[in-house]
């Protein structure tokens, strides 16, 4: 790669000529939604200030551009066909196919992304951080972390101007458990330009080095600023309302956690990860039948070993023996036919070692994340929680260990430590562990909170 201040001069010239050859493109794309645009706009002022009239913060429109997307796509893969040669159109394609996936939750669209980013950078390796950038998102996907990893920084190199490499860097860092590095890139992200992008990777770093309450307030920043630009996706623009309500959640706040899952839908109603979330919410809470309601929407969109056990266990509660049994039966085939590229591994492995089921199993797949996830906090949690109930308790006790190094504020990983640390005649860390998971959330799982609340009353 060229570096130095002639050899961005020297780029100029391409880069101009690229740009505006990507904005026609996106211009014409654009003109697919151009009716719903403008039925959008004509409801702007009602709409801004029916949420802003709450928080004091002006919010956009939510344009339904998921609805268009499969014309959108259909746009530019006819522009590839007419002109094979045209690195722009594929890496816009694959941007398309990427927002699709996220979207549909089509992994098929995954592969299409990264065939399309692979052509473009074929094309044109260099000026081109946009693809780089596409691709590392279609790894990331596919939890092939650090082939992720190497794309964002051949983007950075790229164009060390811009801040969402970096911070895209430093969030495949945590995956995969360097949590240093993770800090370091984050840095040099805030300095270039403190985005939104930016504002969530540094909340989900302090969300797991202990400072759950600075990420919060960070995250809804980057939440406001978002919400304040009508072009931004709806998908993408309610994923930040579901991360809110997960760290809602963990701060012991279940209806800010609920409304925040509920606002995220209606900004983006197949939002599976906001279903998946406002499940749990309500499972926790003992609220079967929204547990039941979410989990089966959620699980209609994409067949999550989570979600399904929210559904079993809300069906089991509710007196349905027979559809809950049905509901695991499904859970058992995921991990036969449905989990190819190991994207559900950690949540097979969380079901089984919460229901006492196929423990040989979920210990297997627990060490399987860690060896691909390394020593990020919770794939060495999982790892605990699965050797723990598979009576491995030595495994369990050093897993536990570096789970909690940063003293995660996750009521859920604080349990887990304790009742380890209990099983290792440590009582004084055992109590000091479950108070927390309790200060945290006193409602964190509807079956370990109250178990937790037991043994403090007998140690």
């Amino acid at each position: 790669m060229a570096n130095g201040t002639q050899a961005l001069h020297d780029h100029v010239p391409v880069l101009r000529g690229a740009a505006v050859k990507e904005t026609v493109l996106r211009t014409r794309a654009w003109v697919i939604l151009a009716a719903i645009a403008l039925a959008a706009i004509a409801a702007w002022p009602f709409l801004g200030a029916q949420r802003a009239g709450a928080a004091h913060v002006y919010v956009a429109p939510v344009l339904p551009d998921y609805q268009y997307r499969d014309r959108t796509v259909a746009f530019y893969e006819q522009r590839i066909k007419t002109d094979p040669q045209d690195q722009i159109s594929a890496k816009l394609l694959g941007a398309q196919y990427m927002q699709r996936y996220r979207e549909t939750q089509d992994v098929g669209d995954i592969l299409r992304a990264i065939a399309q980013e692979q052509r473009s950078l074929k094309l044109q390796p260099q000026n081109n951080s946009g693809a780089y950038e596409i691709a590392a998102s279609g790894y990331t996907a596919l939890h092939l972390f650090r082939k992720a990893l190497a794309y964002e920084r051949a983007a950075h190199a790229d164009m060390p101007i811009d801040s969402n490499a970096p911070a895209q860097m430093a969030s495949l860092e945590m995956e995969i458990g360097e949590y240093g590095a993770a800090a370091r890139d984050l840095a040099i992200a805030r300095t270039i330009k403190n985005t939104a992008t930016v504002m969530s990777v540094q909340a989900r770093y302090d969300e797991l080095t202990g400072h759950l309450a600075a990420g919060r307030r960070l995250l809804q920043l980057g939440s406001q600023q978002t919400d304040q630009v009508a072009d931004n996706s709806a998908q993408g623009r309610a994923w930040y309302h579901f991360r809110l309500g997960e760290l809602a959640f963990s701060s012991g706040d279940a209806d800010e956690a609920k409304a925040e899952e509920r606002l995220a839908l209606s900004q983006f109603p197949n939002l599976e990860q906001a279903y998946r979330a406002l499940a749990r919410f309500c499972w926790a809470t003992k609220d079967w039948q929204c547990a039941l309601d979410a989990a089966s929407k959620g699980s209609n969109i994409i067949p999550e070993p989570e979600t399904l056990g929210y559904e079993a266990d809300a069906q089991r509660a509710l007196g349905d023996a027979a559809g809950a049994k049905q509901t695991q039966e499904l859970i058992f085939a995921v991990e036969r036919i449905g989990n190819a590229y190991h994207i559900n591994d950690r949540l097979l492995a969380v079901y089984y070692a919460e229901h006492g089921v196929r423990l040989d199993d979920a210990y297997r797949i627990a060490q399987r994340e860690v060896r691909s996830r390394g020593d990020e906090i919770y794939a060495q949690d999982t790892l605990a929680w699965c050797a723990a109930m598979d009576g491995k308790w030595g495994v369990a006790e050093r897993a536990a260990k570096r789970a909690t190094r940063y003293d995660t504020q996750d009521p859920r990983i604080q349990f887990h430590a304790g009742m380890i640390a209990l099983h290792a005649g440590k009582r004084a860390e055992a109590r000091r562990r479950l108070e927390k998971a309790l200060e945290l959330n006193s409602q964190f799982d509807p079956f370990y909170a109250d178990q937790a609340r037991s043994v403090l009353r007998d140690i």
